[in-house]
């Protein structure tokens, strides 16, 4: 059995742990204090959904589940959840990310919000020439307007690769360097994204458009010659 799903049931086998330990919190939030927005969910509810579009390739299938969380009866809620991004064309599991997904509430001042979160993941690939596998971190900010109905706002990424482990082929060793070393190397990918995102909630269902510049490179490069990312997609409360 391919090693991602395995990984990602485990995921979730966990996260359905932490739902249950935490089902007495959540039930205790006041929710008329704290009412329900759209874009984040409050204590005690979760969700599944689906996106595409062109993030870091063409048309991938992200598939993600989340739930809100009221932890150590803090003010605002907390939403934990796992995402699953795997391509549309060329389908293959050994090209996947992982990532486990947070955000928190920083700051509600009536309509007005902060919330962000820092989320690791796991990014495998597969090519003729490589495999590689690498261990890093999306950092997220949003800053804007909520109601019950509608979010939108500006969003900003900072997404880091710390480590990857390369494989490389006999291809590769024939074709452009034979000595190539297989291994972890550090420090390896970095992109920086700012964008919009938009979501209207109809009862159940949040309908959500996300998109951008995005600009991977070093750090004094982000902002030339960006390219663009755009996502759309649909969440359902369970």
């Amino acid at each position: 059995m391919n090693k991602s799903i395995i990984t990602t049931a485990l995921i979730i086998v966990s996260l359905q742990f932490c739902f249950a330990q935490n089902k007495k919190t959540a039930i205790a939030f006041d929710k008329n204090e704290h009412p329900q927005r759209s874009g984040i969910m409050a204590a005690g509810e979760h969700a599944i959904g689906f996106s595409t579009g062109i993030n870091y390739s063409i048309l991938p299938l992200q598939l993600n589940y989340k739930r809100g969380f009221n932890f150590f009866q803090g003010k605002y809620p907390i939403n934990l959840g796992i995402d699953l991004g795997i391509p549309i064309f060329a389908f293959d599991l050994k090209d996947s990310r992982i990532k486990i997904t947070t955000e928190a509430l920083l700051l509600r001042k009536s309509n007005f919000e902060i919330r962000g979160g820092v989320d690791p993941k796991i990014v495998t690939l597969n090519m003729d020439t490589e495999q590689m596998l690498s261990l890093g971190v999306d950092a997220h900010l949003f800053v804007g307007l909520t109601s019950y109905r509608w979010n939108i706002g500006a969003e900003f990424t900072f997404d880091k690769i710390f480590s990857t482990h390369i494989k490389h082929s006999a291809i590769y060793r024939e074709l452009v360097f034979s000595d190539a070393l297989d291994g972890w190397y550090k420090n390896t990918a970095s992109n920086i994204r700012i964008g919009m995102l938009i979501n209207r909630s109809l009862n159940r269902f949040n309908v959500f458009l996300n998109g951008g510049i995005s600009k991977t490179g070093k750090f004094n490069d982000y902002l030339f010659v960006p390219t663009m990312y755009a996502l759309v997609g649909v969440n359902y409360r369970l």
